[in-house]
């Protein structure tokens, strides 16, 4: 005996109606809000620039924890991050303490900085193009009100975007990358040089300068402006970690 299989047929009307029926949406995705540890973050980095933390100061866990809030796989997910851009160090069995740039190491860093940043101004095209030139104008004069303002944490932000709208004009993508993780490693120095109004000055006065040569395509001199923006910087933190913890030789001065 043949057992048939019964088939239910769909009435024509009702297939008809699905086939109009539209799609459902794909299911909304829903924005997180940054995480906590980005925050804490954002602010242990703002405190290092401002010269609020200082070389060799121990960030305490549970103290970060009762500070934002927070348990510690936030305040170590933070520390982690600020550890990758070489803001801070952790040490086995100490914890984590901003980190402890010799004039030996900070020498060698700017010694490279001012070798790639002129590389990114002899290899920029010229003439640059008007957009660039009125954006990195509009960075300077807000840098400028920052300055006369004594606002320091906007005057960091406005000159890192600044000197990173200039050497992004190179257009290699490799060498705009090193150049900013090199940057990364010293945001904690520029504190120094800050404290002095007539450094903070002549920051600004190169800016215009900069902008000046660009703008006239004169790039013989914007690569000398490059050269000398990044001395006082260096100079300025070497003279403090001297007076702190004592003479130690430079790269260009060997041990005796």
């Amino acid at each position: 005996m043949t057992i048939g299989k019964t088939v239910r047929r769909i009435p024509a009307a009702v297939d008809a109606a699905a086939k109009r029926r539209p799609a459902k949406p794909p299911p909304k995705i829903r924005m997180r809000a940054p995480a906590l540890a980005n925050v804490i973050a954002a602010r242990l980095e703002e405190d290092i620039v401002l010269g609020r933390r200082h070389p060799r100061e121990r960030l305490i866990e549970q103290d970060l924890c009762d500070r934002f809030k927070t348990h510690r796989g936030d305040v170590r997910f933070a520390l982690f991050e600020l550890e990758k851009k070489g803001l801070i160090q952790r040490i086995p069995n100490r914890g984590a303490m901003v980190r402890d740039l010799t004039p030996k190491e900070v020498t060698e860093i700017y010694a490279v900085r001012e070798e790639l940043e002129v590389m990114a101004a002899r290899i920029l095209p010229c003439p640059v193009a008007a957009g660039d030139i009125a954006k990195l104008d509009e960075l300077q004069k807000k840098h400028s009100a920052a300055v006369d303002s004594g606002d320091m944490l906007t005057v960091f932000y406005t000159n890192l975007h600044f000197h990173q709208s200039l050497y992004g004009l190179c257009g290699n993508a490799c060498l705009i990358e090193t150049i900013e993780r090199l940057a990364q490693k010293v945001y904690g120095i520029r504190s120094y040089a800050n404290a002095f109004p007539e450094a903070l000055d002549r920051v600004r006065r190169d800016h215009v300068e900069m902008v000046n040569a660009l703008r006239a395509s004169r790039r013989n001199e914007l690569i000398e402006l490059t050269r000398r923006h990044l001395q006082p910087s260096r100079d300025a933190y070497i003279r403090a970690y001297e007076r702190r913890f004592g003479n130690t030789p430079t790269a260009s001065e060997p041990p005796a």
